[in-house]
């Protein structure tokens, strides 16, 4: 009976994010901004999933931020603040119960880091490409 709950709820949650994309109601923060550093965190979604993407600056005067609900086909990024001592960076895949984080863990914010997303929603996987 939980388990079944659980699927009722991602099930809701992949049609609300669905929804939101394709009303173009959307909305995405503004990149970090404090101080451009010229190097970025960017991401392209060839998955079958909406995916949402937040990061969480350490030591930094720019605010967190977050992309919301990428479609498959999709690219961002969002540029590192030259005062950042670190950065968490959760990836969250729309309507995944479980599965694999595919978070990337970054520690070395002197130069660009970019991803490819790709996968089902049960089964993402996010690979490392050339910025």
């Amino acid at each position: 009976m939980r388990n079944a709950r659980n699927i009722k709820k991602s099930v809701a949650y992949g049609a609300a994010a669905l929804s939101l994309a394709l009303g173009g109601a959307v909305m995405t923060a503004p990149s970090a901004s404090a101080a451009g550093s010229g190097k970025y965190i960017g991401f392209t979604n060839n998955g079958w999933f909406l995916v949402d993407t937040c990061y969480h600056w350490k030591n930094s005067a720019t605010s967190d931020s977050c992309d919301y609900a990428k479609p498959k086909g999709t690219d961002w990024r969002v540029e590192i603040p030259d005062d950042a001592k670190g950065v968490r960076v959760e990836v969250t895949v729309a309507a995944q119960i479980g599965g694999g984080n595919v978070s990337p863990q970054i520690t070395d914010l002197g130069k660009g880091h970019c991803y490819e997303l790709s996968g089902y929603t049960f089964n993402p996987k996010i690979t490392d490409k050339g910025c």
